[in-house]
């Protein structure tokens, strides 16, 4: 198979030797072109908020793919545009299932202080000039923010939460009330606790217990429960290990289940921290999950280590369907709609 045609980093050759005034046939062009290349990846690694944003924008990507609730999902700001005072373009295009065409901005919001989450994020002209671009696509614009110190995704249309003066300050209390992510296929999801993934070992392959207490085992089955049923459906027990991995609930273990000499199991469990409902406890959204898996494959510490993650299309998608149904792992699954007033 042929590799793709290098068109991107022509693009950026061309552009080089037009501002550089060198032909592309100079032999020096690609020398000139590569040295430059060096400096402003340089120039991008030491810039923190440029890596953190660019981050968060390949993250509503791959989180739009992962909850697959659109018939179609285009990076838009790419290329040229025009008349160039006029208009500033979004960073993506999305055409919903229905047919609704969205153009959504995307922003990725620090503070430190987990009690004052809040930032001016557009200026009436910077929110104009994105609208007239949307108007003239025919678009509605949202504004997708990733609230970065609580791990939350909100999505807003800014117009309707813009000040006397036409510019959008917005606190997260505000972005929750009028979050309209659930249209991308986001869900507050509960099920039964707790969640326990048992570890059995191989008998043949085990050794008593000893007197220190050790003991030499190799794993011979992995069971998963949700309450007292255990989970043997595939797809349900990936949709549990997403909730291991990614949800509210707090690990414990592993807990040796013992009989005498003989090591019957390891068991780690999660559970809530306090009971609530009878039957069922949320375990988290599905947004903020997939973030908190986004985070362990592009961030360590608070260091941006890769902009991009493999692509999880429709990772989620068992989850949101609403042909969903199981005994052993049963879902409870909430919309949030927006609320406007």
């Amino acid at each position: 198979m042929n590799p793709p045609k290098p068109f991107d980093i022509l693009s950026q050759l061309a552009k080089y030797g037009l501002e550089q005034k060198v032909f592309l046939s100079d032999p020096k062009a690609i020398l000139g072109f590569s040295s430059h290349v060096a400096r402003e990846a340089e120039r991008a690694l030491a810039d923190p908020a440029l890596l953190h944003g660019q981050r968060v924008e390949a993250m509503f990507e791959a989180l739009a793919v992962c909850l697959g609730e659109f018939t179609l999902l285009k990076r838009e700001d790419t290329g040229s545009v025009f008349p160039k005072d006029e208009y500033i373009v979004p960073d993506f295009r999305v055409v919903l299932k229905d047919g609704e065409h969205w153009l959504v901005e995307v922003k990725n919001v620090y503070e430190e202080d987990p009690g004052k989450q809040e930032r001016r994020l557009m200026s009436s002209a910077y929110r104009l000039k994105l609208s007239a671009y949307a108007a003239a696509t025919g678009a509605q614009l949202k504004l997708a923010v990733f609230w970065a110190r609580w791990g939350v995704w909100t999505l807003i249309s800014p117009e309707r939460l813009v000040d006397e003066n036409g510019e959008l300050t917005l606190n997260l209390f505000q972005a929750m009330k009028a979050n309209e992510l659930a249209r991308l296929g986001d869900r507050s999801v509960g099920t039964k606790p707790p969640l326990r993934l048992r570890l059995v070992p191989d008998p043949e392959k085990t050794s008593p217990i000893s007197e220190d207490g050790s003991v030499n085992f190799t794993i011979g089955n992995v069971k998963v429960y949700c309450g007292d049923d255990e989970i043997v459906d595939p797809v349900e027990r990936e949709i549990a290990w997403i909730f291991m991995q990614h949800g509210e609930w707090e690990e414990s273990g592993p807990t040796p289940i013992v009989d005498g000499e003989e090591l019957l199991s390891l068991e780690f469990v999660w559970e809530p921290v306090e009971r609530s409902n009878e039957g069922f406890e949320m375990i988290g959204s599905l947004s903020r999950m997939f973030a908190r898996h986004f985070a362990e494959e592009t961030v360590k510490g608070r260091e941006v280590v890769q902009i991009n993650a493999p692509l999880r299309p429709e990772w989620f998608e068992s989850i949101v369907s609403d042909d969903y149904q199981s005994d052993n792992l049963p879902l409870w699954k909430f919309v949030l709609q927006p609320n406007f007033d």
